[in-house]
């Protein structure tokens, strides 16, 4: 499943940030953002593991960023993510829809978008390539400097949920995530 999305995801928008000796993966944020780069520990492999990102600045439509030009401007369905993550852990699929932020405001309507997305990318995988798709699981984390390391008592992140959609919202800092940690 992950070469065939290296092969339909447009080459631009891939994150080959892949380090195989930590199995680790960072996104990062170019220009003047404070928040510049998070990275995740801990994926099985780069063979199970696969990145892209959904707003990026080299895929336009007449000049700017879409996601899909048949879609109205201004109505919030072309914002997209800094990193949206595939891979299988312990034989379960996941998705992991990341987001750097230096505020802590708009990222709601970007995991919507990304998820409506991302549902349109494992359509694409059941209907022409056969890929099972149904268990995947969804996962969003937004990392700001108004985040916070509060944990459970079994060390998960705690979840907020705002506007219908769950998600971590960790701090942007140099320290390492471990992916296992949203599971």
């Amino acid at each position: 499943m992950y070469d065939i999305l290296k092969e339909i995801i447009y080459d631009k928008a891939q994150l080959k940030h892949y380090d195989s000796s930590e199995n680790s993966f960072y996104i990062k944020e170019n220009g003047q953002a404070e928040c510049k780069k998070i990275t995740l520990l801990k994926f099985e492999s780069e063979s199970t593991t696969f990145g892209f990102e959904l707003d990026c600045k080299d895929v336009k439509y007449k000049g700017i960023h879409k996601i899909s030009p048949y879609l109205a401007n201004g109505k919030g369905f072309d914002k997209g993510n800094d990193g949206i993550i595939f891979t299988t852990i312990k034989e379960q699929k996941y998705v992991f829809v990341c987001e750097l932020k230096d505020g802590a405001k708009g990222f709601i309507s970007q995991f919507k978008s990304s998820k409506v997305f991302v549902e349109y990318v494992k359509s694409i995988l059941k209907v022409y390539y056969g890929k099972n798709t149904d268990n995947m699981i969804m996962k969003y984390i937004v990392f700001s400097k108004k985040g916070n390391l509060f944990k459970t008592s079994n060390g998960k992140f705690v979840k907020s949920k705002q506007d219908g959609v769950d998600f971590y919202h960790l701090p942007c800092s140099k320290m390492k995530y471990y992916i296992t940690s949203f599971i």
